[in-house]
């Protein structure tokens, strides 16, 4: 577990561009609104596009932005009668918003596709709901997402796929990267761990507890009764979204599909398992999507060991490159729901230079190993805490090292 050597790995060659990610977060329009401004060498930012625009100076090469099913905002943040911090962040509407943002300053744009209602994760997910758009929701029949046989779920899958592509791409954006799921170790679009679903009647009653037992001691079981599935429906959205480019007569050929996973519950084995289970069941992704946040609490001692040898393993059993689709390490100590994410990795202690220097080096590491990118997430959230990389004052936020430093 702890010993680490490249001997005999050999990295995979992508002739891709590193992907430089940082963005706006789903957050950023929420905290503008509510009054937060930014500064950067004695420049007030107000509004998302100036704060997208100063990430293209620093050295981004796409934006990022999230999608949930839910279509519109609404007046509370509740779903279904509960809080939802997420429910009125990650809408159909605010993502055409940003797509609008990304072909005006011309930058590719990296959409994440849920296909959950307003947020799913490694630890929690939502089954998607199409009731806000009447042409897909009538292809249930009448029924709830929970009575669907898988063969009804991907032809809902694949017309959202053409529908959301269609209107993204409408807005003049360029996409490069599609990104399904979100921290999809455990399901996707309904077929999840601990979710009722006709699909699969067992995993409704399968204890939360097994995400954390799963991946080390029983990877065929995920593979059998959750990832063999996910992968029809990766595809299906993966079909919709590229005959919306047929359609409207925009060339595809170098158009990417990924997935991301969470890997602090992930052995580097099952890492490569998860990917070349969608492969061998009609999903070959292009990317290998991962988080990673070396402070937050693994089974691992070391994380940047857990990193490395994750993506040599992939490299190595799946033959595809891996992007970093989230990544950030404190500058000081984390609170709140954070509170346990303050493991300190050798050599990087939580403050600016250490935030910093953690971030180059990961960077630096990557790119002569397999990985094609990396996003730095949230930079500019303040209830991230001190994972971001402003830092806040009275809703105004100046920036900290990390983001001071040439990261291009």
């Amino acid at each position: 577990m702890f010993y680490y050597s490249e001997n005999g790995y050999f990295p995979v060659i992508t002739d891709e561009k590193f992907r430089l990610a940082l963005s706006v977060s789903p957050f950023t329009s929420k905290s503008i609104n509510e009054g937060y401004t930014f500064e950067y060498n004695n420049t007030i930012i107000s509004t998302v596009e100036e704060l997208e625009d100063l990430y293209i100076k620093k050295g981004a090469t796409e934006m990022y932005v999230r999608i949930a099913t839910k279509r519109h905002v609404t007046d509370t943040d509740t779903t279904d009668g509960e809080v939802d911090t997420n429910a009125n962040v990650h809408t159909f509407d605010q993502a055409i918003e940003l797509c609008k943002i990304a072909a005006k300053l011309n930058i590719p744009i990296n959409p994440e596709v849920m296909c959950a209602y307003t947020y799913m994760d490694m630890e929690k997910q939502q089954a998607p709901k199409f009731n806000e758009y009447p042409e897909i929701y009538k292809l249930q029949n009448g029924k709830d997402w929970s009575e669907l046989s898988l063969n009804e779920i991907v032809v809902v899958l694949k017309e959202y796929g053409k529908f959301l592509a269609t209107n993204i791409l409408e807005t003049g954006c360029t996409v490069n990267n599609w990104n399904l799921g979100n921290e999809a170790n455990f399901g996707f679009a309904g077929v999840s761990l601990g979710l009722k679903t006709a699909v699969n009647k067992d995993l409704e009653n399968v204890s939360n507890f097994q995400r954390y037992i799963k991946p080390l001691f029983n990877v065929g079981w995920l593979e059998n009764n959750i990832w063999k599935y996910n992968a029809k429906e990766f595809a299906a959205v993966r079909e919709g979204i590229l005959e919306a480019y047929q359609q409207l007569g925009i060339d595809s050929t170098d158009v990417k599909f990924s997935t991301h996973i969470a890997t602090v519950v992930m052995t580097p084995s099952a890492c490569a398992r998860y990917f070349n289970c969608l492969k061998n069941n009609g999903y070959a992704v292009d990317t290998a999507g991962i988080s990673f946040y070396p402070s937050a609490p693994s089974m691992y001692l070391k994380p940047m060991i857990l990193f490395k040898k994750t993506v040599m393993e992939i490299n190595n059993q799946c033959d595809i490159p891996v992007f970093i689709g989230e990544f950030s390490y404190p500058s000081g100590e984390m609170s709140g729901d954070f509170k346990g994410w303050n493991k300190e990795v050798e050599g990087y202690p939580h403050t600016e230079d250490g935030q910093a220097l953690i971030y180059k080096d990961v960077i630096n590491w990557g790119k002569s190993h397999g990985v094609n990118g990396i996003r730095y997430w949230a930079a500019d959230y303040e209830n991230w805490g001190s994972m971001g990389l402003f830092k806040f004052d009275n809703k105004h936020g100046t920036p900290k090292k990390g983001l001071l430093d040439d990261i291009k």
